[in-house]
């Protein structure tokens, strides 16, 4: 992870500076200066240079006493391209000193999370990689500010997105669901109190959906709860959270499509949001109590796969007749949702899965679904999506497709129409949420990939924020 480093806690050191300048670039030079006589020296000597390569390229960067300059525009207000422009011009120093004009209204929290993220990368399995293809940056400084009071939470946030997107990009033949439950079993240093439960657990409880999807791989599955209680007092859950955790999917029975296939190992990210999301709170010891419950599985085809026309009883005792097994995350969803709330007695729930190609094709991975039953939870989640940037938009629980999932042979279809299947798949997860929960879904299909087909982390920042504002309405 990068450092960060702010006036109070270091003087000014001899590193390349990089000048980050607004679309009123010129007076931002000259505000600049007045303040900066290194700046106001290295334009007037180089001014004119200087002024046809920001005019054309909005970079330049020059040396002046042995010091490199970097000036840089920026006009987009979005953070991570932000981050993206300046890491591209600062990753071959070890460090630099970030200038930033007070025209640019920069958040340095997001500013500080938008350079952790475009200088992550997850090259562990190459071994011809030279060492100069590797980012030098190991520090920044804003000589300008004073550290911000919540840094403690912008820190945590960098190590939970950096753990999440770590878990997404691992191989699924690395990261099997036991390997998965024992890496999240390693989080009990943090106060985190993590039970592994087995498949004999999830026989013995009757999770027939999460036990059918599992049958046809050869790696165990395991249901893991996570429990931090940073308000002891309290008897109640403040949260409580379901992530799917399908390390691969292969779409069992109804085999995917070859082009299909790659990247499904990234089928966990939901699962990924939520541990890392309980990881931030903890590191912060923030004193509200959460809970998690996560079902990791392999969906794989095998002669004792569940197939279509299959009907599986849930743990709620509900029947479903299965009709697609390349739908089996709603059908692990349901089970654990049932479970946090029989168990546990969960009364506000969130899940967080790559539930539906749907959700991808609609929104482009611009924005998450959002649905759910309860109004004042899901106000909190979109104002969570407008503080950090990771988008939602909320679609509709629609009665008629609700009643699409009726079956002649149980008590409801696992899907029906492949249309609509964003809402269809929610409808079919409300089956499962107790009178009195107040339930919100996340289907980040999309979200959880960038361009280059890497894990994002998307949600943690997310479900972290939601976390903050719960606890401000205490």
């Amino acid at each position: 992870m990068l450092e960060f480093v702010f006036r109070d806690e270091k003087k000014e050191e001899n590193c390349p500076k990089v000048v980050v300048l607004s679309e009123n670039w010129q007076q931002d030079i000259e505000r600049l200066g007045k303040e900066n006589k290194k700046i106001q020296d290295i334009w007037l000597k180089n001014e004119e240079f200087l002024v046809l390569l920001l005019s054309r390229k909005q970079v330049a960067q020059t040396v002046c006493n042995g010091e490199v300059f970097v000036f840089l525009i920026i006009k987009d207000k979005n953070y991570k391209k932000i981050g993206q422009k300046i890491y591209g011009k600062i990753a071959d120093f070890q460090k630099v000193s970030l200038i930033i004009a007070p025209q640019c209204k920069l958040e340095f929290e997001r500013l500080a999370l938008a350079l952790e993220y475009a200088a992550y990368s997850f090259d562990k399995y190459k071994t011809t990689k030279k060492s100069e293809e590797f980012g030098c940056l190991e520090s920044v400084s804003f000589p300008q500010f004073e550290q911000p009071q919540d840094w403690k939470k912008v820190v945590a946030l960098a190590n939970g997105i950096r753990y999440a997107r770590d878990l997404g990009n691992e191989p699924s033949n690395v990261l099997t669901p036991e390997v998965l439950a024992l890496d999240i079993k390693r989080l009990e240093y943090l106060d985190i109190r993590v039970d592994l439960f087995d498949e004999d657990f999830i026989k013995k409880n009757k999770m027939g959906l999460i036990e059918a999807v599992a049958k046809g791989s050869s790696n165990k599955s395991y249901l893991v709860v996570m429990q931090y209680v940073g308000n002891p007092k309290q008897k109640t859950w403040n949260l409580g959270l379901v992530g799917k955790g399908v390390t691969y999917d292969s779409g069992g029975i109804s085999l995917k499509l070859d082009n299909q296939q790659v990247g499904e190992k990234k089928d966990m990210c939901g699962a990924a949001a939520v541990i890392a999301a309980m990881k931030v709170a903890a590191l912060q010891k923030l004193p509200i109590n959460l809970i998690a419950v996560l079902p990791l599985i392999e969906n794989m085809p095998a002669g004792n796969a569940y197939k279509p026309d299959d009907v599986l009883t849930s743990m709620s005792s509900k029947t479903v007749e299965i009709v697609d097994t390349d739908g089996e995350g709603r059908l692990i969803l349901a089970d654990a949702l049932w479970f946090l709330q029989e168990k546990f007695g969960a009364k506000k729930v969130i899940d967080v899965a790559t539930l539906t190609g749907s959700t991808a094709y609609i929104f482009a991975g611009f924005y998450a679904a959002l649905l759910g039953n309860n109004a004042n939870l899901m106000a909190i989640v979109k104002k969570a999506a407008e503080i950090t940037g990771e988008k939602v938009w909320e679609l509709p629980l629609e009665e008629e497709i609700s009643k699409r999932l009726k079956s002649e042979v149980a008590d409801l279809k696992q899907l029906a129409k492949k249309e609509a299947d964003s809402t269809q798949a929610a409808c079919f997860l409300q089956n499962f949420i107790k009178e009195g929960t107040a339930w919100a879904h996340l289907d980040i299909a999309g979200c959880h990939t960038d361009e280059k087909e890497n894990a994002t982390g998307f949600g943690v920042a997310l479900l972290t924020e939601v976390i903050n504002l719960l606890m401000e309405k205490k």
